[in-house]
């Protein structure tokens, strides 16, 4: 809820509170999107008894004086209060590194191989694939290119499975097909602590969705937070990099993106 003249940079929701499992990733939340003007100052917060439980109620400033309150559902800091203590996402940074590591261990990697997020595998129940797409330098302008190996760990212990060829690579056309820029443009110019706070907010949501994509079972946000996770994921990686997902992860992707 904003008051003020400007526009609400936040995603358009269904639900009246925004999900959170951690008190930095409230933080991240307000990193990821921030009004025109530069970042949100806290003025306020209130904890208040919800509908579905617990909430906390942070009022932000713009620099335009522009005010927004946001509710957070804060209902797993009760239900699983370790969980309020952990870093926003680990799960996912713990997925990409043990697949980067396993493709280290089971044959020669490119120099440039830059792990990105993990999505369900379609060929090992309970576990997601790791694409190593390859970060390089092609005619003087820095790019990411289409994975040629993609890593299987288990979900969400991070326990390797194995490593194979990306569906479509050819090692007799090198390089692989280009996906885009790196960074990508839409955080090109972004400070360092912006891309670092979105990262946390888009993977704590990616280790709810991809929670629930294996355990069948929804949260009341589920459906924000799908939408709120294509448009974050569309500023993190390049066009390109969408359509492989939805190459190597058709039923999670079309269930992504319902």
């Amino acid at each position: 809820m904003a008051d003020g003249a400007g526009v609400s940079p936040f995603p358009e929701r269904d639900t009246e509170t925004v999900r959170i499992d951690s008190v930095a990733e409230a933080y991240a939340y307000f990193t990821a999107w921030p009004p025109a003007g530069g970042p949100w100052e806290r003025v306020g917060q209130v904890f208040a008894p919800g509908p579905a439980g617990p909430e906390d109620h942070l009022t932000v400033r713009a620099p335009d004086g522009q005010t927004a309150v946001v509710r957070f559902a804060i209902r797993s800091f009760f239900s699983y209060p370790g969980e309020a203590l952990v870093a926003p996402g680990e799960q996912v940074a713990a997925a990409m590194r043990a697949g980067h590591e396993l493709a280290k261990t089971e044959g020669p990697l490119h120099p440039g191989t830059l792990p990105q997020y993990p999505v369900p595998s379609e060929s090992h129940a309970g576990a997601v694939a790791v694409p190593l797409p390859i970060l390089a330098v092609d005619a003087g302008q820095r790019g990411l290119f289409a994975p040629p190996r993609i890593a299987v760990v288990r979900w969400p212990s991070a326990e390797a499975i194995g490593v194979g060829d990306a569906p479509g690579f050819d090692p007799e056309r090198w390089p692989p097909p280009r996906l885009g820029d790196w960074p990508p443009p839409a955080v090109r110019d972004w400070a360092p602590s912006r891309l670092a706070g979105t990262i946390e907010r888009f993977s704590a949501i990616w280790v709810r969705l991809l929670d629930a994509w294996f355990s069948g079972e929804g949260y009341p946000q589920i459906d924000d937070e799908k939408r709120e996770a294509r448009l974050l994921l569309e500023q993190l990686v390049p066009q390109g990099m969408l359509e492989f997902y939805a190459g190597i992860s058709p039923r999670y992707w079309a269930w992504l993106t319902a």
